[in-house]
C-alpha cells in the first residue's frame, strides 16, 4: 500500500466525504434535523450566520483589530455543515501556520519590513475607505 504525501512530507488525510459539527453541536443538530424540513432549515441557517460573520470579518479587515479571526470564524461555523469549507479552512490554517513559520525564521531587518508592509497597506486601504466615505 503506497501512501502520498504532501508538500510538507507529512502524509496525506483523506478528505472528508461529509461535515462532522463539534459534539456539544450535535444535539440541536439531530432536534432540528428531525423536524419536517429541518435539514433544509439547519443548511439556510449555518449558511446566512457564516455568511453573516464572513461578511463582518471581511469588513473589519482594513480597521485595526481581529477582522482575520472573524473570517476564520465564520469559515469555522461554515465548516459544522459543508465540506469545502472545513477543506478551506484546513487549507487557511495550514497558509497561515506556513507564513509565521517562515517570517519567525527570517532575520530581525525582514520581520520588520514585513511589518511596515503590513502597515501600509492597512493605511492604504484605510485612505481608500475615507475617500470612497468623503
Amino acid at each position: 500500500m503506497s501512501e502520498q504525501f504532501g508538500r510538507t512530507g507529512q502524509p496525506q488525510v483523506a478528505e472528508p466525504t461529509e461535515a462532522h459539527p463539534p459534539q456539544w453541536l450535535m444535539p440541536l443538530r439531530s432536534w432540528v434535523r428531525s423536524r419536517p424540513g429541518g435539514p433544509l432549515i439547519w443548511k439556510i441557517a449555518i449558511s446566512v450566520v457564516g455568511a453573516a460573520i464572513v461578511g463582518l470579518g471581511l469588513l473589519l479587515i482594513p480597521l485595526p483589530g481581529p477582522g482575520w479571526a472573524v473570517v476564520f470564524l465564520g469559515l469555522a461555523v461554515w465548516a459544522t455543515e459543508f465540506v469545502w469549507a472545513q477543506r478551506l479552512l484546513r487549507r487557511g490554517r495550514r497558509l497561515l501556520k506556513e507564513w509565521t513559520d517562515w517570517l519567525t525564521r527570517q532575520p530581525l531587518a525582514i520581520r520588520g519590513l514585513a511589518a511596515l508592509l503590513g502597515l501600509l497597506v492597512l493605511a492604504g486601504l484605510g485612505y481608500l475607505g475615507w475617500r470612497f466615505l468623503r
